[in-house]
């Protein structure tokens, strides 16, 4: 037995890996900022004034890591002068070498620790002085 088909109905077909497409977003546009002058002149203030923190921020960051090596090289340069005074002491040498070695160290370490003056001005003074040596 065979049933005649009497209509055809349209099918909607859709595949099973896909969803329902959704509706697309409507984009709104932001709307357009109005600032008057004094607003426009206070925000432009702070700008610059938070620009000119974050360089005097940066630079006393820089200052301050160049003072800490400068202070680590001076430092440095103390516990040498200390060894050489101590290698100079055990030496026992000529009496009158070891004490000009002695005030040169301690000139030395005076302009270090002082800050002040030229560091190899003590040095030539000793050098060129002949009654010294």
């Amino acid at each position: 037995m065979q049933r005649a088909v009497k209509s055809l109905t349209p099918f909607d077909f859709r595949s099973d890996f896909s969803g329902a497409q959704a509706t697309p977003a409507v984009i709104e546009d932001d709307p357009p900022v109005r600032l008057t002058t004094p607003e426009l002149v206070q925000l432009l203030a702070e700008a610059r004034a938070e620009g000119a923190a974050t360089v005097r921020a940066e630079q006393a960051c820089d200052e301050a890591e160049r003072l800490q090596a400068v202070t680590n090289a001076l430092n440095e340069a103390l516990a040498n002068l200390v060894a050489l005074t101590g290698h100079l002491e055990a030496c026992a040498l000529d009496e009158g070498f070891s004490e000009r070695a002695t005030r040169l160290i301690r000139a030395t370490a005076r302009t270090i620790i002082d800050g002040q003056g030229d560091l190899f001005a003590a040095q030539q003074s000793l050098k060129s002085d002949p009654s010294r040596g």
